[in-house]
C-alpha cells in the first residue's frame, strides 16, 4: 500500500440422437467402432470455429484495456519467480504456486493445502521475458485467445460424439451449440477476465486435448495418440490439480459414446494413469506433503468452515453445491467474494440444503440407472459429478465455500446437456407441432446466447480495477467480511491517499469507518480487516484530532493483533509521528504506560512488546516519569540492569525537573 507523505500507512500483502449411440463410419477389423473423427476439421469447419474464436473476443476484448487485480498480485506481478522471466521457471517447476510471493515457507501454512500450478505461472514468466514486465494487455490477450481455443476445441470433441449427418447445419448442431453456451457462459467472466484465471483455462484446455486424443487412438490404433492422451493430461495436471478427475472422464466417455470393451479401456489408459503419477509424485517433492501440510489454520478467512459442526459443514457444503446448478441455470448476480458470510452458515433446519441434497442423490441415482442405457443426460450429470467434486469440499477442503471459476472444468456438462437438447431431442419433442421444429430450438437458442452474452458483457467492466471489483462485491456480497475490507482497502489506496480534497477525505473516512466496522462485526478476528481498522482511526484522527479515540482503537488493536507484520510497523511508525509532530505528550505516555506496562508486562508478561509500546513515549517533548520507572523495572525484568539503571536515572531527573 502507498504512503502518503509525512504520514505512516499500513502495508498489505497479499459436451446421436437420443437416447442412442453415436453411429460410426466403418472401421478395420482391428479397430473398434467409435465416435467419427474426420480429418480435415478445419477445412471443413474453420467458419464455426472462426465465430466461437471471435465471440470470445467480442465479449471479453474490453479486458485487454485492464490491468492486474486481485490473486494477480501473488500469481503475477509481485511473484518474485514469475518476474525474473526465463529464469525463474526452474522455481515455478520447484515449490508451491504461491512461494514466490510469500518466499517462506512458513508463510504458507497459514493457506489450507497447497497449490501446485506451474504451467500458468511459466507462461506469465515468459511474457516477462519475452514482452518484458507490467504488460497486463498481453496477458488479457493470452488469456482471451486460450478461451476462444478452449471453446473451439471442445466444438471438436463433440463433433465426435453428435457428427453431423448429410445436409445437417451446423450451426443448430448438438456440438456447436454446446461450445456456444460454453463460450457465452457469465460463469466464466472471472477465469477470463482475471489473469490468474488462466490456470483453469489451460487445466479445461489440455484435459479435452487428453480426451480428444485418447478417443482419436481407438478411432485410429495410432500409438502417437495413445501417448499423446498422457502428455496433455501431464500438463493440465501442472496447470491445475483438478484435471486429475479426467482420469475418470476419459473412460467414461470412451466407454459411453464409443461403446469400446472396458478391458481394452483400462489397458488404454495406462498414458493417463503415468501422468497422474509423475503429476503427484512432482508435486509431492514441491510442496512437500500431499494433501494437507498438517497445520491448523485458524483464520476463517482461509478455513470457512472454522467453529462449524460436522453437521454444519455438510449442510453449508450442499448449499453451496446447489448454489452451482443455480448459477449454471441463471448466473445472476455474479460476485467474486463467497467467503464468510456471503455463503451463510446453515444447518439441516435450512431447505436449500436438504433441497441439494435432494437434487444431488436424484441426479446420482438417475445417471446410474441410465448410463448403460446411453441417455446423454445421464452422461452429463455424470460428467459433472466427477469434475465439481474435487472442489466441492466434500472431499478436499479447498479453503473457501465456493467459486465461479471452479464450475469452470464442470459446467462443460451444462453446454453438452443444452446442445444435445436443441438439436437432437427437441426437434423429435415438436415435429407434429410445426414442419420446421428446429426453428421452436434456434428462437430459444437466440433468447439463451443472447442474455447470456448480455450478462458476460455487463460483467466484464467489473474486472477492470479494485475499485470497480469492490464496488460490485459489496452490493452483491453484502455479508462478506473480506468484501467490506476489500472496498475499504480500494477506497483507501486509490482514494483518500489521492486526494487533497478536505471535503472527499471526510467523507471517505465517513464510509471506509462504516465499512470496516461491518467487516470486522462479520468476522471479529479478520486480520486485514485489524489492520485497516487501524489506517481507518489514524484518518479520523486526521480530521476530529481526538487522540483518545485514536487510543482506544490503538489499544483494541494491539490486544488482537500485536504482531501483525502489516499492522506493527505502521502503529510504530504512527507512533514515531505522533510523538514528534506535537501530539499531546500526557496523552501518548498515559496511552504507552496502559499498554506497554499494565497490559504486556503486567497482564500479559510479554516483555519485548512492553519495551517497545512504553519507548513510545520517550520522543516526547516530556519525559514522563512514570514511563520511564515502567521501562526501569521491565528492563530489570528482561536481565537487562544497564538499561534499568540508565532509565531509573532518567526518572529521578524527570522528577526533579517536575517539583523544582
Amino acid at each position: 500500500m502507498a504512503k502518503s507523505k509525512g504520514k505512516p500507512t499500513p502495508q498489505i500483502k497479499r459436451t446421436v440422437p437420443a437416447d442412442k449411440p453415436v453411429t460410426a463410419k466403418k472401421q478395420p477389423a482391428s479397430a473398434p467402432r467409435t465416435a467419427t473423427f474426420a480429418p480435415g476439421f478445419l477445412e471443413q469447419h474453420w467458419l464455426p470455429a472462426l465465430l466461437l474464436m471471435s465471440l470470445s473476443f467480442v465479449l471479453y476484448g474490453a479486458a485487454l484495456q485492464y490491468g492486474y487485480i486481485l490473486d494477480d498480485q501473488m500469481v503475477f506481478w509481485q511473484n518474485a519467480y514469475v518476474q525474473k522471466g526465463f529464469a525463474g521457471i526452474g522455481d515455478i517447476f520447484g515449490y508451491d504456486s504461491f512461494m514466490g510471493y510469500f518466499q517462506k515457507r512458513e508463510n504458507l501454512l497459514l493457506l489450507e493445502g497447497g497449490r501446485y500450478r506451474p504451467l500458468s505461472l511459466a507462461t506469465f514468466a515468459a511474457e516477462v521475458g519475452i514482452f518484458g514486465k507490467d504488460q497486463p494487455g498481453i496477458s488479457h490477450f493470452i488469456n482471451i485467445l486460450l478461451y476462444g481455443i478452449t471453446g473451439v476445441v471442445l466444438y471438436r470433441v463433440l463433433l465426435g460424439f453428435f457428427p453431423l449427418g448429410e445436409g445437417g447445419r451446423w450451426y443448430f448442431s448438438a456440438a456447436f451449440i454446446g461450445a456456444l453456451i460454453f463460450v457465452v457462459h457469465p460463469l466464466h467472466s472471472e477465469a477470463v477476465a482475471n489473469i490468474k484465471g488462466r490456470d483453469e483455462i489451460l487445466a479445461l484446455l489440455f484435459s479435452l486435448g487428453a480426451l480428444y486424443a485418447a478417443l482419436k487412438y481407438f478411432d485410429t490404433n495410432g500409438r502417437l495418440w495413445y501417448w499423446l492422451s498422457g502428455l496433455l493430461l501431464l500438463l493440465g495436471l501442472f496447470a491445475k490439480e483438478n484435471a486429475l478427475t479426467f482420469l475418470a472422464v476419459i473412460p467414461l466417455t470412451v466407454w459411453f459414446f464409443a461403446k469400446v470393451p472396458t478391458g481394452r479401456i483400462a489397458a488404454a489408459s495406462l498414458p493417463l494413469f503415468i501422468a497422474a503419477l509423475v503429476f503427484i509424485l512432482v508435486r509431492y517433492k514441491a510442496l512437500g506433503f500431499m494433501l494437507d501440510h498438517g497445520n491448523a489454520i485458524g483464520d476463517l478467512m482461509n478455513n470457512p468452515f472454522l467453529g462449524m459442526t460436522g453437521g454444519e459443514k455438510l449442510a453449508t457444503t450442499f448449499l453451496t453445491l446447489g448454489w452451482y446448478v443455480k448459477l449454471l441455470v441463471w448466473p445472476h448476480p455474479l460476485t467474486h467474494d463467497y467467503y464468510p458470510y456471503h455463503v451463510p452458515k446453515v444447518d439441516w433446519a435450512d431447505w436449500r440444503a436438504l433441497a441439494s441434497v435432494a437434487l444431488y442423490i436424484g441426479m446420482g441415482v438417475w445417471a446410474t440407472m441410465n448410463l448403460r442405457s446411453r441417455r446423454v443426460p445421464a452422461y452429463a450429470i455424470a460428467y459433472w459429478l466427477v469434475t465439481l467434486s474435487i472442489v466441492s469440499n466434500l472431499f478436499v477442503s479447498v479453503g473457501t465455500f465456493m467459486n465461479e471459476r471452479f464450475a469452470f472444468m464442470p459446467s462443460v456438462a451444462f453446454g453438452l446437456l443444452v446442445g444435445w437438447l436443441l438439436a437432437e431431442k427437441a426437434p423429435v419433442w415438436f415435429k407434429e407441432q410445426t414442419n420446421r421444429p428446429y426453428l421452436l430450438g434456434v428462437g430459444v437458442l437466440a433468447i439463451v446466447v443472447g442474455v447470456f452474452g448480455w450478462l458476460t458483457i455487463r460483467r466484464v467492466p467489473v474486472w477492470k480495477d479494485a475499485m470497480a471489483l469492490n464496488q460490485s462485491s459489496i452490493v452483491t456480497s453484502p455479508n462478506s467480511a473480506r468484501s467490506h475490507c476489500f472496498y475499504v482497502t480500494a477506497l483507501y489506496e486509490n482514494v483518500y491517499l489521492k486526494t487533497k480534497d478536505p471535503e472527499l477525505k471526510k467523507r471517505m473516512v465517513d464510509t471506509m469507518e462504516y465499512h470496516i466496522n461491518r467487516s470486522v462485526e462479520i468476522n471479529p478476528n479478520y486480520g486485514s480487516a485489524l489492520v485497516m481498522k487501524g489506517a481507518i482511526a489514524a484518518a479520523r484522527f486526521e480530521q476530529d484530532k481526538q487522540m483518545d479515540k485514536l487510543f482506544h482503537e490503538f489499544g483494541i488493536l494491539l490486544e488482537k493483533i500485536p504482531n501483525n507484520s502489516n499492522f506493527r510497523p505502521f502503529f510504530d511508525e504512527y507512533m514515531k509521528y505522533l510523538a514528534t509532530s506535537g501530539g499531546n505528550p500526557n496523552k501518548i505516555n498515559a496511552f504507552c504506560y496502559r499498554m506497554g506496562y499494565e497490559y504486556f508486562f503486567q497482564e500479559k508478561q510479554d516483555l519485548k512488546n512492553a519495551v517497545a509500546v512504553l519507548e513510545h513515549g520517550l520522543p516526547t517533548l516530556v519525559e514522563n516519569e512514570r514511563v520511564l520507572n515502567a521501562l526501569s523495572e521491565v528492563y530489570t525484568a528482561a536481565g537487562n540492569p544497564q538499561k534499568a539503571a540508565e532509565m531509573k536515572a532518567r526518572a529521578e531527573a524527570s522528577a526533579q525537573v517536575l517539583y523544582r
